[in-house]
């Protein structure tokens, strides 16, 4: 065991232990998005009338950046409309009236002779699995997240070093990490994945090292959780284990998991794991890869993480579609006082507007704020106290990029590093002048990159 370590960044109460999910009923109506990650909108495959059958493609697009959108239940097309995703953009979702019989579509692509063991899948072709991963439709669980076929693909031209050194260099993959902690507390849907050391995430994983051609697997556990089924899994596979402090915050952000376990530094600020050779996955993902090549099936259900300020915060499996005011339902309902829902946790998630918002393959849980709760930033002038610097855990110098980016002096703002900030809130943490700093920073690379662009 290998314990790992962030120099900087910020102390977070230690979540509580996660829970077992628990299965929640398809609703009445699922919403689904023809984009559900960082990409391009997939092409509607139904109208409005159609009958449908759960695994349906109901959304595709020949474009490589795009994931196939299946049906999640069986039932009638209703409408094609325009709704928000959890990023807060319009786009086209397929509404089904669910009509309870949740029929499996029986396509030859449905039923091709499933992988029952790692073996079998060692002995497949990449090109072949990749196939199936792509088929499935699977997004790395992240908000913004890409099609999983395209994060295990390999570029063309890393842009690290092209940025670099102007020659286009693929570093093949040697090192797979499989992350069970979660980048965000409290919404912690890997952790209470811990449990599930079975078939799948055996095949999964195996799958996910052949694809990307890793020859060593570190798996990623929470210190001091119990993750004894996991640990027995990774010395009969020969994998590696690490034990990751839950309370350092920003630890299991990919480009900080890959130095510390590593020893290696993924360039910035275009830089990718993948760069360097290794390759990072959350648990979640290994769990769908192993259901998907299990069954034939694609995975039409997400583990789902509610916490903060509902009356029974949990961890639930729900079905992709699902309104997320639903699921705050099913957990007890929210605050008297509604103050913010976010997806992706309370430091780098996003605020929803609408609890319409689908759950999708994107999104693994959310954070409920009462109002008392919401803080407010001010237009207070910086005090120059350090603070955020001594946790920036990138080595910035944060409060000088938020002047720089408040009066518009975007290029000398990137000529300081703006574009290495990742984005995980840590300055407006501590800023005892409530200063918006991640707003700033985020606009400020925003405007770099469209002039640039001009």
């Amino acid at each position: 065991m290998k314990l790992s370590s962030c120099l900087k960044g910020i102390r977070l109460p230690r979540p509580p232990a996660a829970a077992d999910p628990q299965p929640l009923p398809a609703p009445e109506k699922v919403y689904l998005p023809l984009r559900q990650h960082q990409g391009a909108v997939a092409e509607p495959k139904v109208e409005p009338g159609d009958q449908v059958m759960m695994g349906q493609v109901v959304g595709a697009s020949e474009d490589f950046e795009s994931a196939t959108v299946q049906a999640t239940v069986s039932g009638t097309v209703e409408a094609i409309v325009q709704m928000p995703d959890p990023s807060g953009g319009m786009v086209p979702t397929v509404v089904i009236a669910n009509d309870g019989a949740d029929a499996w579509i029986d396509e030859p692509a449905a039923t091709e002779a499933a992988l029952a063991s790692p073996e079998e899948v060692g002995a497949t072709r990449p090109s072949r699995l990749l196939r199936r991963v792509r088929e499935a439709g699977l997004v790395r669980a992240q908000v913004q997240g890409r099609p999983l076929h395209v994060d295990l693909s390999p570029p063309m031209a890393p842009q690290s070093y092209l940025y670099m050194t102007g020659i286009p260099v693929v570093r093949p993959i040697d090192t797979l990490i499989i992350k069970a902690v979660d980048p965000d507390p409290p919404v912690c849907p890997n952790a209470s994945l811990l449990g599930e050391a079975g078939d799948e995430l055996a095949v999964g994983v195996a799958a996910l090292a052949r694809i990307s051609g890793a020859s060593r697997i570190i798996l990623a556990l929470p210190s001091g959780a119990d993750a004894s089924a996991l640990k027995a899994m990774a010395a009969q596979y020969e994998w590696e284990t690490a034990s990751v402090c839950q309370t350092s915050y920003p630890f299991a952000i990919d480009h900080l998991m890959v130095n510390s376990l590593t020893g290696r530094e993924v360039p910035t600020p275009y830089g990718e794991p993948r760069d360097v050779g290794v390759s990072v996955q959350p648990l979640s993902t290994a769990l769908d890869v192993g259901s998907v090549l299990l069954t034939g099936r694609p995975v039409v259900e997400r583990v789902f993480s509610v916490t903060g300020e509902v009356k029974k915060p949990g961890v639930f499996r729900v079905r992709l579609g699902t309104p997320i005011g639903e699921v705050l339902d099913a957990a007890g309902g929210g605050p008297s006082q509604a103050g913010k829902v976010v997806v992706g946790g309370p430091m780098m998630g996003l605020a929803i507007y609408d609890l319409g918002t689908p759950v999708t393959r994107e999104t693994q849980g959310v954070f409920v704020q009462s109002a008392p709760q919401v803080q407010h930033f001010a237009d207070h002038p910086c005090i120059h106290c350090g603070r955020c610097v001594a946790v920036c855990p990138v080595n910035l110098i944060p409060s000088d990029l938020g002047k720089l980016c408040e009066f518009r002096m975007y290029e000398d703002a990137a000529e300081q590093d703006l574009m290495n900030c990742i984005e995980c809130g840590c300055c407006a943490f501590v800023c005892p002048a409530q200063r918006p700093m991640v707003h700033f920073l985020r606009h400020g690379k925003t405007e770099v990159l469209a002039g640039r662009m001009e």
